[in-house]
C-alpha cells in the first residue's frame, strides 16, 4: 500500500475512533440517571444529540421512527442525512453559526424546517434547540416534532372562504332590522337595503318613521305601532310603506319587542316583506297567520324552528323531504339526530350563542345525515325569535351546499396542484404589484436564483431588494406592460442578494385581482448562453484568422508546384515522353484542385458570419441562368429543365444564387446516367409557408441516409466517384439557416430526389 493510502486509512481510523468516543461519552452523560433516560425515551417527539462535527451521538427511539431508521441506526451518522439534500449547504452554515454562538431556543422560538426520511421522502418538522457544555466540547440537544398534520390544517384554514356577511336575510324577500325603544334604526340587513333602498350607513341612527307616508306620520302611526308592540309584545300589520326614492309598496310588517336577560324591553325587531303583487292579486284578503303558515309549508327552502333544548318544533315539508322524513317524523325530535356526530357539540354551542344574541343573524355550515344515512352539507342561517310562553326559539333556514362543498374541495386540490407546478417550474417566476413593485409571491427557482429566503422577499419592493438593474429599466418594462398587456423576451440584467449580476430574458403578463394590477414575470437566466455566444464570436474570429493563415501557407507551395509544372511543360516538353508529361499534367491538375478546395472551404467558413441582405430576388430568372450555364458544360446531354416563372423571395441575391447553383448542379450531376433527365424548380405552400424545391429523376438515395446529406465531406454509398468536394449541400444548409429557414430532402433509390427549403425573411 502506498504512503498516501496509509495516511488516508489512518485519518479514517482516527475519525471513527473519535466518533465512537464521542458516542460513548454522550451515552454516559445520561446512563447514570435512569429518570432522564426514561423521559427521553418516553417523549412523543424525537430527541437528537450532535457534536460540533455534526455526528449524531444519541437519538431516542421516537427520532428513529420519525426519520425511518430502525433501532439505534441513527447513532454515528452525520445529522445531514436528516436534511433534504437541496438544503444541506445552507443548513451547514446555520449549524456553524449556532456552534459559534450556542443559545437556547425554547418552544416559543421553534423553527419550521423540512426533514428527510431514510427513504428520501420529506416532511415538515419543528425544532427547539438547547446545548450542553461538556469536557468534550459543546453538544447540541434538539427536540424534533413532526408537524405534518398541523401544516395541513393551517393550509386548510388559509384557503377557506371568508364567511358570508353576518347580517343577511333569512328569506330573500324580507327586510330585517332592529330599533331602539325610541324607534331609531340600530342595524340593517341586505334584504332591507334591497327592499327599502337605503344603505346601512344611510339609515342606521335615523328614526324609522321615514318609512311611513306623510299622512301616517302626521297621524302618529309610527309611535302608536311601537306602543302596541311594547304593550302586546308584538304588532303585525299590512300597510303602505315608502322607499327611499319615494315609491310606495304594500308591506307585511311584524314588530316584535326585544327583551334583555332580566326581562326588560330594550328594543324592537322589525320584519318587513313586500306584498304589493299579492295585494293586487288578492285585493280583499288579509295576510293572516294561516297564509304565513302556508308560505312556510310551500317554501322550496328547508326551514326549521328549534327550541333552546335543541328540539325541533317545526319543519316544513321541503326540509322533511330533503332529509328523507315526513314532517311528523321530524317534529318533537332532537335536532342532533340529523347532525353528523362530529358536528353535534359545535351545533349546540352555536344554538346557545344564537339565543344569547337575539338581535344577530348567524350563519354556519354543518353536515346533516339523511334518513338513509347519506351525507348532506348545509349552510344554515339562523336568528332567535320569540317563542311560546315568552321563551325563545331559533328560526333556521337551510340551503343544500353539498355540490358547492365538492366544488370547493376540487378548487382546493386544483390550487394545491397549481402551487406545486408554480414552485417546480425551473425558471424564475415572480408576482409583483405594478404600482409599487412589491413582491407577492416567488417560486423556489426564483429564490434559489436570487439567493433570498422567502421571508426576505415577500412584501418587499423589487427595487428595494436591488433585483432590477436600475429604476429606469423597471419603468421601461412597466410602461410596455401597461400599454401592451404583456412583455415579451426583453433582455436585461438582474442582481441577486450577493450582488452577482446575471443576464435574463423577461416575459411578463398583466393580471388583475380584487381591483389591483399585478405583473406575472418569467425570467430565463441566459448568462451562460451569453457567455457561450461571446465565446463563439471569439472562436469564429480566431477561426477566420486561422483559415486565412492556413490558406496562405497552403496556397504558396501550390502556386510554386503549378508554376514548376507549367515551366516543365514549356521548356522540357520535347525532351520528355508522353508518360512523363502525363505525370506533370496530373501534378498540375491536383494542385489546381487543391487550390479550389481551399477556396471552397474558405467560402464555407465565411457563410457562418455573413448577414443576409434583404432584397427581393427573382428566383425563377436566377434558376434559368444556372440551367443555361449547366447546359453549356455538357452540350450533348438531353436534360429538360422545368422552371416555374414568377417565383420571388426576400433574401441575399448572391447567397441564394449559391443555393440554386449547388442544388441544380447536384441534380445535373446525379441525372448523368439518365437518357432523358428532368430537373424541376418550383414552389408550393406547406402549412401556410412558401416552400421552394428542386426535383430530379436521377439516382436518388435511401431515406435512411438522409441525415448524412448535409454533413461536410460526407459521401453517400455508391457516390464516392462523383466529382465535387462534398460541401455543396452543407453550404446550402448554412445559407438557408442564415436566412432563418430550413432545408430537407426526400429520395427513392433509382427514382430521383427532391430538396426543399424555406426562407423566413418576409417580402417588404
Amino acid at each position: 500500500m502506498s504512503t498516501p493510502n496509509l495516511d488516508t486509512e489512518k485519518l479514517r481510523s482516527n475519525e471513527e475512533s473519535r466518533v465512537h468516543q464521542q458516542i460513548a461519552f454522550a451515552s454516559g452523560l445520561f446512563q447514570g440517571d435512569i429518570t432522564i433516560r426514561t423521559v427521553l425515551e418516553s417523549l412523543a417527539e424525537g430527541v437528537v444529540i450532535i457534536d460540533s462535527s455534526g455526528v449524531i451521538l444519541l437519538a431516542n427511539e421516537f427520532a428513529g421512527q420519525m426519520f425511518g431508521y430502525p433501532g439505534r441506526d441513527l447513532i454515528g451518522r452525520p445529522h445531514a442525512v436528516l436534511v433534504p439534500e437541496r438544503l444541506r449547504e445552507i443548513h451547514k452554515e446555520h449549524m456553524a453559526r449556532y456552534f459559534a454562538e450556542p443559545r437556547i431556543r425554547p418552544m416559543g422560538m421553534l423553527l419550521d424546517l423540512v426533514g428527510c426520511r431514510q427513504d428520501g421522502s420529506e416532511f415538515p418538522l419543528e425544532i427547539s434547540l438547547s446545548f450542553l457544555e461538556t469536557i468534550k466540547g459543546v453538544l447540541v440537544l434538539a427536540f424534533i416534532s413532526d408537524i405534518t398534520l398541523r401544516k395541513q390544517i393551517e393550509t386548510r384554514l388559509r384557503k377557506s372562504e371568508e364567511l358570508f356577511r353576518i347580517q343577511v336575510e333569512i328569506v330573500k324577500d324580507y327586510a330585517i332590522f332592529t330599533l331602539d325603544l325610541q324607534g331609531n334604526v340600530l342595524n340593517w340587513n341586505a334584504g332591507a337595503e334591497r327592499l327599502k333602498g337605503y344603505r346601512a350607513e344611510e339609515i342606521v341612527g335615523r328614526h324609522f318613521s321615514c318609512f311611513y307616508a306623510e299622512k301616517d306620520r302626521n297621524a302618529g302611526a309610527p309611535e302608536d305601532e311601537l306602543k302596541k308592540a311594547a304593550d302586546q309584545g308584538q304588532f303585525a300589520e299590512e300597510c303602505w310603506r315608502i322607499r327611499k326614492d319615494g315609491s310606495g309598496f304594500w308591506a307585511d310588517i311584524v314588530i316584535t319587542t326585544l327583551y334583555d336577560e332580566s326581562g326588560n324591553p330594550w328594543g324592537f325587531s322589525t320584519v318587513t316583506r313586500d306584498i304589493t303583487e299579492r295585494k293586487k292579486a288578492e285585493e280583499a284578503l288579509s295576510f293572516s297567520e294561516a297564509r304565513y303558515r302556508a308560505l312556510f309549508r310551500d317554501n322550496p327552502t328547508m326551514i326549521f324552528t328549534v327550541d333552546s333544548e335543541g328540539t325541533i318544533l317545526t319543519a316544513n315539508p321541503f326540509a322533511a323531504s330533503e332529509l328523507g322524513y315526513t314532517v311528523d317524523e321530524l317534529e318533537r325530535q332532537p335536532v342532533l339526530k340529523l347532525l353528523h356526530e362530529d358536528d353535534r357539540e359545535a351545533m349546540m354551542k352555536q344554538l346557545q350563542m344564537c339565543l344569547k344574541n337575539p338581535d344577530e343573524v348567524h350563519r354556519w355550515q354543518f353536515r346533516k345525515i339523511r334518513k338513509d344515512g347519506t351525507l348532506l352539507w348545509v349552510e344554515e342561517i339562523a336568528q332567535a325569535v320569540s317563542g311560546l310562553e315568552g321563551g325563545r326559539a331559533v328560526l333556521v333556514v337551510c340551503q343544500n351546499v353539498t355540490e358547492r362543498k365538492r366544488a370547493e374541495e376540487a378548487l382546493r386540490k386544483s390550487e394545491m396542484k397549481l402551487s406545486k407546478i408554480f414552485h417546480s417550474v425551473p425558471v424564475l417566476i415572480g408576482i409583483t404589484t405594478v404600482a409599487e413593485g412589491r413582491c407577492v409571491d416567488m417560486n423556489e427557482k426564483g429564490l434559489q436564483t436570487l439567493g433570498y429566503r422567502r421571508e426576505e422577499v415577500i412584501g418587499r419592493s423589487t427595487l428595494e431588494l436591488g433585483i432590477w438593474e436600475s429604476e429606469s429599466v423597471r419603468d421601461q418594462a412597466t410602461r410596455i406592460l401597461l400599454k401592451e398587456g404583456m412583455v415579451r423576451d426583453m433582455e436585461m440584467h438582474f442582481r441577486g442578494k450577493s450582488g452577482m449580476v446575471f443576464t435574463g430574458v423577461l416575459s411578463a403578463e398583466l393580471i388583475e385581482f380584487d381591483g389591483e394590477q399585478y405583473m406575472l414575470s418569467v425570467i430565463n437566466d441566459i448568462t451562460e448562453r451569453k457567455r457561450m455566444e461571446e465565446e463563439i464570436v471569439r472562436l469564429n474570429a480566431d477561426l477566420e484568422a486561422f483559415n486565412y493563415t492556413v490558406a496562405h501557407d497552403l496556397r504558396q507551395p501550390l502556386n510554386v508546384i503549378s508554376s514548376y509544372c507549367q515551366m516543365i511543360e514549356r521548356i522540357c516538353r520535347d525532351q520528355l515522353g508522353d508518360e512523363c508529361m502525363g505525370y506533370v499534367q496530373g501534378a498540375y491538375d491536383s494542385a489546381l484542385r487543391m487550390d479550389r478546395l481551399i477556396g471552397a472551404l474558405l467560402n464555407f467558413s465565411r457563410l457562418a458570419r455573413v448577414e443576409p441582405r434583404r432584397e427581393t430576388v427573382d428566383l425563377s430568372a436566377m434558376a434559368h441562368g444556372v440551367a443555361e450555364g449547366l447546359k453549356q458544360t455538357e452540350p450533348g446531354r438531353q436534360v429538360n429543365f422545368e422552371i416555374a416563372d414568377g417565383i420571388l423571395a426576400n433574401g441575399d441575391a448572391s447567397l441564394l444564387r449559391a443555393v440554386l447553383d449547388n442544388l441544380l448542379s447536384n441534380a445535373w450531376k446525379y441525372t448523368g446516367m439518365k437518357e432523358q433527365a428532368v430537373i424541376e424548380f418550383g414552389v408550393r405552400d406547406v402549412d401556410g409557408v412558401p416552400t421552394y424545391f428542386v426535383r430530379d429523376n436521377g439516382a436518388g438515395f435511401n431515406m435512411e441516409d438522409a441525415d448524412k446529406l448535409f454533413t461536410p465531406f460526407e459521401r453517400l454509398p455508391e457516390t464516392e466517384n462523383q466529382r465535387g468536394f462534398g460541401i455543396g449541400l452543407s453550404t446550402v444548409e448554412r445559407i438557408i439557416g442564415r436566412h432563418g429557414g430550413r432545408v430537407w430532402a426526400e429520395g427513392i433509390p433509382g427514382k430521383g430526389a427532391c430538396f426543399y427549403f424555406t426562407l423566413e425573411l418576409k417580402l417588404k
